[in-house]
């Protein structure tokens, strides 16, 4: 064997031990079918051991399935997560479709009596180190969306982080929606998340400057206030393996602190925040 087939090989066995394979059961109820993207959009239960319920998109590789999947089906499937160093790939397999099962995670009926509450007023520390409160931006609606910077799925905390740049750009094209508006991205993992982790972050994900730290505030808190304004809007999340395992949750919150509505999972768009922030804001 010549000297160079002999590093191949040798590099190729290295990668494929860096490479775990993690399978999981999936229950759940299909909410939508993208053939082109060749994925199916799953409200399903908690995953034992990887997630909880909500609703995201995954890939299906076998492109048979799309035939015979539709929005209300019922779904079993093998969830399938394979790691690589730092980067992760997975998608759903042996799908099995019924068409009876209900909602996996349909409004809490907690989630519904907090719409017109007083949001708690925890005190939490920005990427600049400054502290304030909810309550120090009243007079303007506030979106406040939950990530960790750490977060290995695109789907989850980056897409969160997306939406808010869309939103960000959206609202700076409306002088006088700027002014009465103001976005906030809350780490649940302050002890890894510093405010300069967060500015870092802020600065890598979508190239952030101090103007628009002014209007969109990467933050977070001790765990106790984080805890709190997290329990209020129904967000769960826990250490697992080094990892945060959380659902998804982006709340608006009226002039007045109170809160407006609450989007659940990873389905809604900057389109449909900004509808609902043009309603609640009315002319100037």
């Amino acid at each position: 064997m010549r000297y160079g087939s002999f590093v191949s090989v040798v590099a190729l066995l290295a990668a494929c031990q860096d490479v775990e394979e993690r399978r999981f059961e999936l229950r759940g109820k299909v909410v939508g079918v993208d053939v082109e993207g060749r994925t199916v959009t799953v409200d399903h239960e908690e995953v034992e051991g990887f997630m909880p319920g909500m609703t995201m998109p995954f890939p299906v590789k076998d492109d048979k399935m799309f035939g015979s999947l539709t929005n209300g089906d019922g779904l079993n499937a093998i969830l399938v997560v394979r790691d690589r160093g730092t980067e992760r790939e997975y998608w759903l397999q042996d799908l099995v479709v019924s068409r009876s099962l209900p909602s996996a995670e349909g409004p809490s009926s907690a989630e519904a009596t907090r719409i017109g509450e007083l949001a708690p007023d925890a005190e939490f520390v920005n990427q600049d180190g400054k502290r304030f409160r909810l309550s120090d931006h009243r007079g303007k609606a506030v979106l406040v969306t939950f990530i960790y910077t750490r977060c290995p799925l695109v789907d989850f905390c980056p897409r969160m982080t997306r939406h808010f740049e869309a939103l960000e750009e959206m609202l700076r094209a409306d002088s006088e929606l700027y002014r009465r508006t103001h976005l906030l991205t809350l780490s649940f993992d302050p002890e890894f998340d510093t405010p300069e982790t967060l500015r870092a972050y802020a600065v890598q994900m979508v190239q952030a400057t101090d103007e628009t730290f002014a209007h969109w505030e990467f933050a977070t808190g001790n765990p106790e206030s984080v805890r709190e304004l997290a329990s209020f809007l129904q967000l769960e999340y826990r250490t697992e393996n080094d990892e945060i395992v959380h659902n998804l949750r982006t709340a608006l919150l009226a002039p007045d602190g109170t809160l407006k509505e609450i989007y659940r999972g990873n389905e809604w768009s900057p389109e449909d925040a900004l509808a609902d922030l043009k309603a609640l804001l009315g002319p100037p």
